[in-house]
């Protein structure tokens, strides 16, 4: 099987899906904020969240930092990389994700991602208004619906659900075979 690539924005489920399908599969699972947060670790000798990266690199410096790390896992096999809402945003790093194997946009409303983040917190890169998350998902959703090889609704489904739904859409003689949106 070669690699699985999670896109999609804040709190459409990638890490939680990237976890079952890992499960469901037997490979790998990496989640790129977690590779992100090792690279700042070793350059600054302290740890520190994606969010706390952002807010002391800014836009810029986080994204030189998501690029490094998608470059250190080019040679990533038989695994599910849960990416960042940020990494198809910059062009540089497009080729990269493709190059690493199958890309998957769970997509969510902005409704539900509006309810998901009220229990979770949003982003540092985004504004905090439902209508200022409301444009940026106007905006990154042709993005990630450009990239991606296979487009998954992801409102109502349960992590397994959705890893069972991606599996559907590779293989598709599955006898269970789910179409998608």
């Amino acid at each position: 099987m070669n690699n699985i690539i999670l896109i999609g924005f804040a709190s459409c489920g990638k890490s939680a899906a990237a976890a079952a399908l890992s499960s469901a599969t037997g490979c790998g699972c990496v989640d790129l904020d977690r590779v992100i947060e090792s690279i700042y670790e070793k350059k600054h000798g302290s740890a520190a969240s994606c969010r706390e990266i952002f807010r002391s690199e800014g836009a810029q410096g986080f994204s030189a930092l998501e690029t490094e790390a998608l470059i250190s896992l080019q040679e990533l096999r038989r695994s599910i990389l849960s990416t960042g809402g940020r990494a198809p945003m910059q062009e540089q790093n497009r080729p990269l994700l493709k190059s690493m194997g199958h890309i998957v946009y769970l997509k969510c409303s902005v409704e539900v991602i509006l309810k998901r983040m009220a229990g979770k917190g949003v982003p540092a890169s985004m504004g905090s208004s439902p209508q200022e998350i409301n444009e940026e998902w106007k905006r990154r959703d042709p993005v990630y619906s450009a990239l991606a090889d296979t487009v998954i609704i992801n409102d109502t489904q349960s992590p397994n659900e959705t890893a069972l739904s991606i599996l559907n859409e590779l293989i598709p003689n599955s006898s269970t075979t789910n179409k998608k949106g």
